[in-house]
């Protein structure tokens, strides 16, 4: 038979696609051969690997001398023997016996400076011949016994003191000077009282519509002055501006009415 052997042409997009077909099997070779190792299996495991014999550590040997005296080794394999400790009962701890013994005390050697007393002057002469014969032992003793003891003198109660119940004089003297504050104010209250009751006059009705007419043109100019504010009071200040202007406003209103139709008295 003959074999049909089939020409293809190559072209770029073929021999691309061979190239990435080549590529992908080589990452899946290394993908596996990376599993593989982190398992921790290897082909190297096959091997029989030596057996480490350890090293056997040197001999203990005692630092300390090995004669032991013939007290000791009796009791070096299970204690004392059976029977030796037997309690004494005569042999029982007494009070204070193990109380450390501190010697005797003796004299300091150095001595305390003691204070010299002061010179006599030139003029000082001693007294000459002074002889007590009194017994101060037995005299004091006497006195001792004559003396009476001391009386001891039961507290007073808070209600039996004569200033119990009463007003203290610290709260008189504060009530005295505020009387007499509030009596000092009152008579110049009158004072000035007296003295502007003499000092008035009644404003003619020419006046008073004077007045009025000065306020209604305040007034004008004021509510100019509000019509001009913007809608917009984002600013803290157009708003102050705005809560003065109407406050202005309103206590002229209030005065203008107060004035009209009514009789004016002025106080000087």
């Amino acid at each position: 038979r003959r074999r049909r052997t089939r020409t293809v042409a190559r072209t770029p997009g073929r021999t691309h696609a061979r190239r990435i077909r080549t590529h992908r099997g080589e990452s899946h070779r290394i993908a596996s051969r990376s599993r593989t190792m982190q398992s921790g299996e290897s082909i190297y495991d096959l091997i029989p690997k030596p057996v480490e014999v350890p090293e056997r550590p040197p001999i203990y040997v005692s630092q300390h001398p090995k004669d032991v005296d013939a007290e000791r080794r009796s009791k070096a394999t299970f204690g004392h023997a059976i029977g030796s400790l037997k309690p004494i009962p005569t042999n029982f701890l007494k009070s204070h016996a193990k109380e450390p013994v501190l010697p005797s005390p003796e004299r300091p050697t150095r001595e305390r400076a003691t204070l010299k007393p002061p010179v006599p002057s030139k003029e000082e002469r001693p007294t000459m011949g002074l002889v007590s014969k009194k017994n101060f032992v037995y005299a004091n003793a006497v006195e001792n016994i004559l003396s009476k003891p001391p009386t001891k003198t039961a507290p007073t109660r808070m209600t039996e003191k004569p200033e119990y119940g009463k007003v203290p004089k610290y709260l008189e003297t504060i009530k005295s000077q505020i009387s007499a504050e509030k009596a000092f104010i009152a008579a110049r209250e009158e004072e000035l009282a007296k003295e502007q009751s003499g000092r008035t006059r009644e404003l003619s009705q020419e006046e008073v519509d004077g007045l009025v007419r000065d306020m209604k043109i305040k007034w004008a100019k004021l509510n100019d002055a509000y019509g001009r504010l913007p809608f917009t009071l984002d600013v803290p200040s157009k708003k102050r501006k705005k809560e003065e202007l109407e406050k202005e406003m309103t206590q002229l209103e209030k005065d203008i009415k107060r004035l009209q139709g009514r009789r004016v008295v002025v106080v000087y």
